[in-house]
């Protein structure tokens, strides 16, 4: 098992290795999330299923496996017109300058997330911070331990542990998770 510090550190070791990531490769990340959500589907509803000792398969599915998903796809489509430098208007006093807006990464995003949309409340912050160019590692609720490590399989392989890390454990895990140097923490 990885602590919160290793995972900061391995995350923060690629970015410096590898440096920003460009928006095409982005955007190839979250075709692969999208896909490996939708093709664990049903691995997923039985895994939330078996954390809840008994939910509605549906109710997965919709809320925590099409609906990310579809975030997912739906960041890839519109990602290149969000991530280009845009004008800004500038304050009358200081004309004639000009400005622009440059969509800059954070650097490593920690996402917390609990256990009632396991799936869902972990992955949606996820596609944020990596459609803005972050690395992030995630800290999945003790709650839903099947549904956790089925996250930490899902996001090494569709994004790979140069963009992604799951740390799991109980609540001295998440305390010393909330601890970390995080760039951002969701």
């Amino acid at each position: 098992r990885m602590t919160p510090a290793e995972a900061l550190h391995a995350l923060r070791a690629a970015e410096a290795r590898d440096g920003p990531i460009p928006v095409d490769f982005r955007r190839d990340l979250l075709a692969k999330l999208a896909s490996a959500l939708l093709g664990r589907s049903e691995a997923i509803a039985a895994a939330v299923d078996a954390d809840y000792g008994g939910r509605s398969r549906l109710d997965t599915l919709l809320a925590d496996v099409v609906c990310t998903a579809d975030a997912a796809r739906y960041t890839r489509r519109h990602l290149r017109r969000w991530a280009r430098p845009r004008r800004v208007p500038v304050p009358f006093p200081f004309w004639p300058a000009s400005a622009r807006e440059v969509p800059t990464p954070k650097g490593v995003v920690g996402i917390m997330s609990p256990w009632n949309y396991p799936v869902q409340l972990a992955l949606w912050p996820a596609v944020d911070a990596i459609a803005a160019g972050n690395r992030v590692a995630l800290k999945p609720s003790e709650r839903t331990p099947r549904t956790a490590a089925l996250l930490a399989e899902l996001v090494e392989a569709a994004l790979g542990p140069g963009i992604a890390r799951t740390v799991l454990g109980g609540p001295e895990v998440a305390a010393d998770f909330a601890a970390q140097s995080w760039d951002h923490l969701v």
